[in-house]
C-alpha cells in the first residue's frame, strides 16, 4: 500500500514535531528544576530568616564580619520577658552601654512598636535601651537569659547553638 503525498506531509511533520519536542525536553525539565529549586530555597530562607515586622525579633548578638541570625521570639515569651521586666522598672539602674567583647553580647530583643524598650538580655543582666539611654537590671540567676534562650534555640542553626554559652 501506497502513501499520498498529504499523508508523508503528515507524517514528516510529526516527526519534525516529535524531534523538536523531544529535543525540548531536556531543556524544560531543567527549567522546571530550577523553578522548584527557588520555590524550596525562597521558603527555607523564610522559615529562619528575619522574623515579620509583627513580631519580637531577637538577634543573637555573635559574630564579627558576618551576619548575626535574627529569628522571632514568641509573643508567650515576649509578654512573659516585657511583664516581668515592667514590674520591675524601679529595679532599673543608669548604665553605660554594654561590653562588646569578641564572641557572644546577648540577644537583642527588638519590639515591634516603638513603646516597648529594645533590651539586650546577657547571662547576668538586662539592659534596657531607648535612644541613648541604657539601663540595667542584675539577673544573676540568668532567668531572662534562659527564657529568651529556650524560645529561639529551635530556631538557631547548630553551627549558632553550640556558640552560645
Amino acid at each position: 500500500m501506497s502513501r499520498s503525498a498529504d499523508d508523508n506531509f503528515c507524517v514528516v511533520t510529526t516527526t519534525q514535531k516529535l524531534t523538536r519536542a523531544a529535543r525540548e525536553l531536556p531543556r524544560a525539565a531543567g527549567l522546571l528544576a530550577l523553578a522548584l529549586l527557588a520555590t524550596v530555597s525562597a521558603c527555607a530562607s523564610t522559615a529562619d530568616g528575619p522574623p515579620p515586622e509583627s513580631s519580637y525579633a531577637v538577634t543573637v548578638d555573635l559574630f564579627s564580619g558576618r551576619e548575626n541570625p535574627q529569628v522571632a521570639l514568641s509573643d508567650g515569651a515576649a509578654e512573659q520577658l516585657y511583664g516581668d521586666l515592667d514590674a520591675r522598672a524601679a529595679e532599673f539602674q543608669a548604665a553605660a552601654e554594654p561590653p562588646a567583647p569578641l564572641g557572644f553580647r546577648g540577644f537583642v530583643v527588638d519590639p515591634p512598636v516603638d513603646a516597648r524598650p529594645v533590651l539586650r538580655v546577657t547571662q547576668d543582666a538586662v539592659y534596657s535601651v531607648r535612644g541613648q539611654e541604657h539601663r540595667k537590671l542584675a539577673d544573676p540567676s540568668g532567668r531572662y537569659y534562659r527564657l529568651v534562650l529556650d524560645d529561639v534555640t529551635p530556631h538557631l542553626a547548630q553551627d549558632v547553638r553550640a556558640a552560645l554559652p
